[in-house]
């Protein structure tokens, strides 16, 4: 068990304090099971186990509520233990009194940050912070507030930790649970035995796993687990939320009346409004608040674009009319002005909107790099991943020791890795065949339509069957391929057993990203490269009369294909996370006549309480994942395909806008409040948007030189020129850009220089206060003057030279040295022959004592010829007295002598 006599004592002055405010006990997570009376003994048995740990190791307050068929444990984890957790995760908490530094994070008056402005909330939190640590809990803003100390998105991933670090596998020995249970065993048709087997089997076979809440749930001991969202005001107003009694209490009065989703609700939520970014971090973490920021950022960079790609689209349209107006014909019908306004995409313009698009993308990545180590620093988790602990699905075939910090680690075979990630592969090489059979398969449809049936058909109808039809079935074909893949990506990525989350998050997004590139973007590929050039014997060798030739264009037919898929992209995604929810909860109030066959819904006794509404809601699932997977495959389509389609600025800003609003929304409302969880970056989306930068302007030469109109009145050799000189000039300039924007801003770097220096001057400053008080310790108790480390003697009294030190520390002072002291060092010991000595006899009397560096001990001249450097115990020789040096231990460092004993040295 941890020392928290230092923290125990902190709290108990806090408590005498006029400010103190006694912790309140909230619900911080609610743990959902059968009722014990029809659950099998095994499950009651584990549950039992799991929860005593909690009591025992954490001092988990847990209730039990039961409503219906299910058990509801409520959890509150104590101010200490989330104490724990946070030193144990290496948390940064904000100091309690703050420099006198007016702003953190600094004055940006670049003309993008003033942009910017319009798509956040400018409430920020001015707060420097440091390591947390226990023993130092006075240092740190609202220590006499245990309910305010940390954020609520704090809380929720401090207790997350907390539950799947919790290992009950040694502790179901201890509990007897298999020995208790083994007659059932034997008895297959009981479910209860079959969940002991495969504990039993977690337990010996794979003992290297952790049996904890995710194993846990998975084995469905647990059903699942709920962080409960705030109580709301705003929810009961929409018939959405109600609070129970126990959320009437006095006691959560305080927390009510803050009412953070009623805060979120007034300006998240709107379309014309600041994204609150603080308020959105501390109430979901964050990873959820990079996704806002990253979307706000996305929206800010498109306006320009969006404007020179409407003038563009006008300037086509204008003169495709002008032209039409040239040639009319009285029999013109929707189909003319359908090839009207596919044509006003291709013009002469075009190729310079596809240069501007691959210089934005770049100014759009370099700027998001700064935007993205502004709020890491001021979220403090620039350092987050390399501090980041092992995922607790985690497992292992056997332990070594870490070569860092020495302690036992679980290692996994890299063969069997390799082995998996190689399986991975196989599979996604397969589903790309699928997508490329799907695709073909639209393209032999498309051809045999418009030859065996357009031609004793109405243009309208033709037009319907060839174009509207294939775009269609394609983005049909894309979302049922793209669902099911996601499903095989996920357990695929689950069976690779990956040690971080983060290395889990990064195999799973380019399995996905992948696949997606394919699922999306091969049939516009096809049409804009491939389509009509190469199958002079006809599709599928039917003849040259099945040949699949563009209609007009091919760069007209693949403005119409980008303009559908980013169109129907967006659809299934609003249907599935909104509208089907909401129709949902509706369904559940709707009133009594709106009913069939005259039947009403039958009337509770009682009304629902907070608890089983919130338990009712959606589960969220991966929400970061989905949605940057859906913006991403948007902005690919801006990026690829940017010459054939000029309003594709304008297609990925409004429906980008629309989405983070409605995602806002159903996070706050409609579904469950996910876990918080940190992040320092978007990880492995910003490689995807690079590389997807760099296709963009490979794609976009080849689309300007052989596709578009403009390209095709050159010939071979000066179209493949054209590709040349578009790439270097592209990549040119975006080399300039991409040196000239550094990754920081200067600001940002100055503030992070600055937040060290005062650190270090706190630590300091800290440190001195702890050796005052040691020393002040150690003289009222041994009455004596005590010379710490004198530069004569080094750490034996003066006046005593002969003598051997045999003070020892009190707890007190003990635990006082402890606060200051930052990492283990290494020292050199002196030892000196003295003829005479009682060797054996000091063995017996010698005690462990620790010493106070207060300066620096000076280097000494030789008393032998020989002066030895000893790192370990056993080659301490016999002496008479031992002194301690190092000229670069620090002042104020803790050093425990050990001798003779051949126990480790302690320093």
């Amino acid at each position: 068990m941890p020392d928290f006599r230092m923290f125990d004592q902190t709290m108990k002055e806090a408590q005498m304090s006029p400010d103190f405010k006694p912790e309140k006990q909230r619900i911080d997570m609610v743990l959902i099971h059968q009722r014990d009376d029809k659950s099998d003994q095994a499950s009651k048995e584990i549950r039992k186990c799991f929860e005593d740990k909690l009591r025992r190791r954490y001092n988990f307050v847990i209730k039990k509520e039961t409503i219906g068929d299910l058990d509801y444990k409520l959890l509150h984890c104590p101010f200490r233990s989330l104490c724990e957790m946070a030193q144990f995760v290496n948390l940064e908490i904000p100091l309690d009194e703050p420099p006198d530094e007016k702003s953190k994070n600094g004055d940006d008056d670049s003309c993008f940050a003033k942009l910017s402005k319009f798509f956040f909330d400018d409430e920020t939190e001015d707060d420097y912070t440091c390591l947390f640590d226990m023993d130092r809990l006075v240092l740190y803003k609202n220590y006499n507030n245990p309910t305010k100390f940390f954020r609520p998105a704090t809380r929720s991933f401090l207790v997350h930790k907390i539950l799947i670090n919790t290992d009950i596998s040694k502790d179901l020995k201890e509990y007897g649970v298999f020995d208790s249970l083994e007659e059932e065993d034997n008895c297959c048709s009981c479910g209860r035995a079959k969940t002991l087997r495969e504990l039993r089997q977690a337990e010996s076979d794979q003992e290297l796993q952790k049996i904890n809440l995710p194993f846990l749930i998975m084995k469905k001991v647990y059903k699942e687990s709920v962080v409960l969202h705030e109580a709301s005001d705003v929810g009961k107003i929409n018939d959405e939320d109600s609070a129970d009694e126990e959320e009437e209490d006095p006691k959560e009065l305080e927390l009510k009346a803050e009412d953070p989703r009623a805060k979120l609700n007034r300006s998240w939520t709107k379309l014309f409004k600041f994204q609150p970014l603080w308020r959105i971090r501390n109430y979901f973490g964050e990873k959820i608040a990079l996704y806002f920021a990253w979307s706000g950022h996305l929206i800010t960079s498109l306006w320009l674009p969006m404007l020179f790609g409407l003038a563009i689209f006008i300037y086509g349209l204008f003169k495709s009319i002008k032209t039409r107006i040239q040639y009319e014909d009285k029999n013109q019908n929707v189909t003319s002005l359908l090839d009207t306004i596919k044509q006003s995409f291709d013009n002469e313009v075009t190729p310079y909107f596809a240069m501007v698009i691959c210089i934005w993308g770049t100014i759009f990545l370099e700027f998001w790099k700064r935007t993205e180590s502004r709020w890491a620093f001021l979220w403090d988790v620039t350092d987050y991943e390399v501090n980041e602990p092992d995922r607790p699905e985690f497992y292992g075939t056997a332990t070594e020791n870490d070569p860092v910090d020495g302690f036992k680690i679980l290692t996994y075979p890299m063969r069997y890795q390799f082995m998996k990630y190689l399986t991975s592969v196989v599979t996604l090489l397969f589903m790309v065949l699928v997508v490329m059979a799907s695709v073909t398969a639209v393209i032999i449809y498309r051809v045999l339509v418009t030859v065996d049936y357009c031609s004793s058909a109405s243009p309208e109808l033709c037009l319907i069957t060839t174009t509207v039809v294939p775009s269609i079935l394609n983005a049909f074909s894309i979302f049922v391929l793209g669902r099911f893949y996601d499903f095989l990506a996920v357990k695929l990525t689950d069976w690779e057993n990956h040690r971080t989350q983060t290395k889990y998050d990064d195999s799973l997004i380019i399995k996905l990203f992948a696949f997606q590139f394919v699922n999306n973007y091969s049939s516009c590929f096809y049409i804009a490269f491939f389509r009509g050039r190469f199958d002079e014997d006809g599709i599928v060798g039917h003849g040259s009369e099945y040949r699949d030739r563009c209609e007009g264009t091919c760069m007209s037919q693949l403005s119409f294909q980008v303009l559908i898929l980013m169109i129907s992209k967006p659809l299934p995604k609003l249907c599935t996370d909104a509208i089907l929810p909401f129709l949902k909860k509706k369904w559940r109030h709707r009133p009594s006549w709106c009913c069939f066959g005259g039947k009403k819904p039958e009337k509770s006794k009682r009304e629902e309480t907070f608890l089983e509404k919130h338990v009712k809601k959606e589960n969220l699932g991966d929400f970061t994942l989905s949605e940057y997977t859906e913006k991403v495959i948007i902005f690919g389509f801006l990026m690829l395909f940017a010459a054939s389609f000029p309003l594709a600025p304008l297609m990925a800003l409004i429906t980008t806008a629309l989405d983070i609003r409605i995602d806002a929304w159903r996070l706050l409302w409609i579904y469950k409040r996910p876990v918080a969880h940190m992040a320092q970056d978007i990880g492995t989306w910003y490689t995807i948007l690079t590389f997807m930068n760099f296709c963009g302007v490979v794609s976009n030469a080849f689309l300007v030189a052989f596709t578009s109109t403009w390209g095709n009145s050159f010939n071979s050799t000066e179209q493949v020129w054209i590709v040349v000189g578009f790439e270097h000039i592209a990549l040119i300039i975006m080399f300039i850009f991409a040196y000239i924007v550094p990754d920081t801003p200067a600001d940002v770097a100055l503030k992070k220089r600055k937040k060290m220096r005062l650190q270090n001057r706190d630590k300091k400053y800290k440190m001195g206060e702890a050796i005052d008080k040691f020393q002040r310790t150690l003289e009222e108790e041994h009455h004596r003057d005590y010379r710490y480390v004198d530069q004569d003697w080094g750490g034996v009294p003066r006046q005593d030279p002969h003598r051997r030190v045999t003070y020892r520390t009190t707890p007190s002072a003990t635990t006082a040295t402890d606060i200051i002291l930052d990492r283990p060092r290494e020292v050199t010991y002196y030892e000196y022959q003295d003829e005479g000595y009682d060797n054996a006899a000091y063995d017996r009397e010698y005690e462990p004592q620790e010493y106070i560096i207060t300066s620096p001990v000076r280097k000494l001249k030789k008393r032998k010829k020989k002066r030895t450097r000893h790192n370990s115990v056993e080659d301490i020789p016999d002496h008479r007295e031992t002194r301690v040096y190092d000229e670069n231990f620090p002042i104020g460092s803790s050093a425990k002598v050990v001798l003779r004993d051949r126990s480790e040295i302690d320093v």
